[in-house]
């Protein structure tokens, strides 16, 4: 079966292949799919009725992604992700109130294991020891290796980090997305910085969730550095709205540049952003989505 994969937007993760497009069809396409798979990561782009009147000459057309809910089968390498993600397990055992995943994909699911070089689970050091002894085995095949779907600081074992010091690491993940997680990452700073640099030791940033201020936004994407981590702040998106000072925060503190601009001139006005900058709306969408809905997910239609 031949399938054309459609995607509404091009990012790091979606493949490049003869039967890979973004958007319309281009205007000389003369090729007939069995399928054309339509597929859509971020909750703001979900209206796509106009786009799947255009691919129905072309096959039969069929519309899903995380944005729809989709809690996703087994792994196809290179299907909806770009070869060398690979996704071991689907799930997550825990229930934070602002991720999607469990409501998604459920508790946990471990899936066959296809070789690859940046592992997008949800959750990985959830699944069953076994498993994930099969997955570091695999990784011992691999270069530069991400994990991107992230690392959860509170199972991260010491025979965890033996095994990542076996794997030829490029980055490794992990997430403080609340101050009540500061135990659990501190923890893992301590055993995770004997062995690996802060180049290799990245964290994901949750900010901006329920009634949280810039301040305390802020605080926390410092003590990640502080820790030994290179954060990386993601915006949630369901926030009623977001003044400036939201934005130059965020940027900040998700361009690498910046951030270790910022860290070594070691001025707290600019790391904590205590100046204001007006009060410009910069999003006021509400309801879900956007990038923390695409973190560790999978493009499946």
């Amino acid at each position: 079966m031949r399938i054309a994969r459609v995607f509404t937007r091009k990012t790091s993760m979606t493949p490049v292949d003869e039967d890979v497009y973004f958007g319309v069809p281009p205007a000389l396409l003369d090729i007939k799919y069995d399928e054309v798979h339509i597929s859509c990561t971020f909750s703001l782009d979900r209206d796509v009725n106009t786009l799947a009147s255009c691919w129905g000459e072309f096959g039969t057309v069929r519309i899903g992604g995380p944005a729809f809910g989709d809690p996703g089968g087994e792994f196809t390498p290179g299907l909806y992700l770009k070869k060398g993600v690979t996704i071991t397990s689907r799930g997550c055992p825990r229930n934070c109130p602002w991720c999607y995943v469990p409501g998604r994909e459920g508790k946990i699911r471990e899936l066959e294991i296809h070789a690859g070089n940046n592992i997008q689970d949800n959750n990985l050091l959830a699944c069953s020891k076994e498993h994930i002894k099969k997955v570091f085995a695999m990784l011992r095949t691999q270069k530069a290796i991400d994990f991107g779907g992230g690392l959860d600081c509170r199972l991260l074992k010491d025979w965890h980090i033996e095994e990542l010091r076996s794997l030829k690491i490029h980055q490794i993940w992990l997430a403080y997305d609340n101050k009540r997680y500061l135990p659990a990452v501190k923890r893992a700073a301590e055993k995770l910085t004997k062995y690996f640099k802060r180049d290799k030791l990245r964290c994901y940033c949750l900010i901006g969730y329920g009634d949280e201020k810039i301040t305390t936004a802020a605080a926390r994407l410092k003590t990640a550095w502080e820790l030994g981590f290179l954060p990386f702040a993601m915006r949630y998106d369901g926030r009623h709205y977001y003044t400036k000072d939201w934005s130059d925060l965020t940027r900040n503190w998700c361009r690498q540049a910046i951030t270790r601009g910022i860290m070594k001139a070691g001025t707290e006005q600019l790391a904590n952003q205590t100046p204001l900058f007006g009060s410009q709306v910069v999003s006021a969408e509400g309801g879900g989505g956007g990038l923390y809905e695409a973190c560790g997910g999978e493009d499946n239609a």
